[in-house]
């Protein structure tokens, strides 16, 4: 309106002015403005209407840190020309701004690329778009807008961290082997999966090998179940940062790290959460376990009111026989810690990955990990900035 606005107090004194006056130059006058007023207003409802705006977007799952395209086409559908057009797109992902700024001929178009990084988790929309355009005297500017074009998933980032699980994968203690090759439990086959670089040449079974064409390891049953139950701290006021440094993006990305490498290797994975729904993903390998873990990862957020510890003593006992437990938190409370040893079994050590909050910029001192803690876990500390694909992990790390 404020573009127009002089031009309408021009018309209004011109036509007062033609009134008591009579003059003809002030008709003419008054009646020029008008008219361009009018042929203004059409031009810029014609452009809106006959404005086609096409959008490519990315589609299905994506991770976090992985680099998506978008392709734009802007076309003028009129036979009147487009002075001027401003794209301005809505979607929320930090540091994309794929719009800019255009005119089109008569039946013109334009296209061009946008390219960006997915930098959070979660369900993410693109668009809407907004479109500002108008007639040539800028009298009358038009805002187009076009609703959401998309959704897409985007699962938490995953890092290598096979050495922290690879006593898990021979059914011992996280801390009985700190370096090298897991050792062979009893020879008591239970099925073969692909070589991996750390198996040694006896646990290669030929004839599968010969079927395939490829390297083909034994799968040994031992003793004590291999399997992993993984329980992620999602308690209310216990993460600290903003995402993406915060100590839940951390948790959740080593959770799916952790969830992603067991399975990889066939073992059977459960997840557990103190969230608000007390969310509980049973046993199960494969990919479908995968996704369903990694679906709820997209999307996990600190809202559980139980605290970690509760959730540790419900679902261990359970646990007891049947393999290794993987607790996840940034809880500076020892509470968690004594209900984790409390559940341990005889000849099964549990794994405590601790996120440091302090690191994080939460105030008071870090937690101080006693040396009955160390005998009876195994820990992994990790702090702000860390590089979570070649952890430092001991079985007797303090703080």
């Amino acid at each position: 309106m404020s573009s127009r606005a002089p031009l309408l107090a021009v018309l209004v004194v011109l036509s007062f002015f033609a009134g008591i006056t009579g003059v003809q130059l002030a008709y003419t006058l008054a009646y020029v403005l008008l008219l361009l007023l009018v042929v203004a207003w059409i031009w810029s409802q014609i452009l809106a209407r006959r404005l086609e705006v096409h959008r490519e977007t990315p589609e299905g799952a994506h991770m976090v840190g992985e680099a998506f395209t978008e392709r734009f086409t802007l076309r003028n559908r009129s036979v009147l020309t487009l002075p001027y057009c401003q794209v301005n797109d809505r979607t929320r992902i930090p540091g994309y701004a794929p719009g800019r700024a255009c005119a089109l001929n008569p039946g013109g178009a334009v296209a061009w690329t946008a390219r960006g990084v997915f930098t959070q988790r979660g369900k993410l929309a693109f668009g809407p778009l907004e479109i500002r355009l108008g007639d040539p005297f800028g009298l009358f500017p038009k805002t187009v807008r076009v609703g959401e074009s998309g959704t897409v998933t985007v699962y938490p980032s995953i890092h290598q961290v096979d050495a922290v699980l690879r006593p898990v994968w021979t059914g011992g203690s996280f801390g009985d082997i700190p370096h090298g090759r897991g050792l062979d439990v009893p020879p008591d086959i239970s099925s073969v999966r692909d070589h991996a670089p750390d198996d040694g040449l006896s646990r290669i079974h030929w004839p599968s090998t010969a079927r395939a064409g490829r390297l083909i390891s034994r799968l040994y049953e031992s003793p004590q179940s291999s399997d992993v139950m993984v329980i992620l701290d999602l308690g209310r006021g216990i993460h600290f940062g903003e995402a993406p440094e915060s100590t839940l993006e951390y948790a959740v990305s080593l959770t799916a790290s952790v969830c992603h490498a067991a399975l990889a290797r066939g073992q059977a994975v459960g997840l557990v959460t103190n969230d608000r729904l007390g969310t509980a993903i049973g046993p199960g390998r494969g990919e479908t376990q995968r996704l369903r873990i990694l679906e709820f990862l997209a999307t996990a957020q600190d809202s559980g009111r139980r605290g970690i510890a509760a959730t540790i003593a419900a679902h261990g006992r359970g646990w007891q026989g049947r393999g290794g437990l993987i607790v996840v938190t940034s809880d500076r409370e020892p509470d968690w810690v004594e209900a984790l040893v409390e559940v341990g079994a005889r000849g099964q050590r549990h794994l405590a990955v601790m996120v440091d909050p302090t690191s994080f910029g939460a105030s008071g001192p870090p937690m101080r990990v006693g040396p009955a803690w160390r005998l009876a876990l195994d820990w992994w500390i990790v702090r702000r900035g860390d590089a979570l694909s070649a952890p430092r992990r001991s079985r007797a790390v303090g703080m």
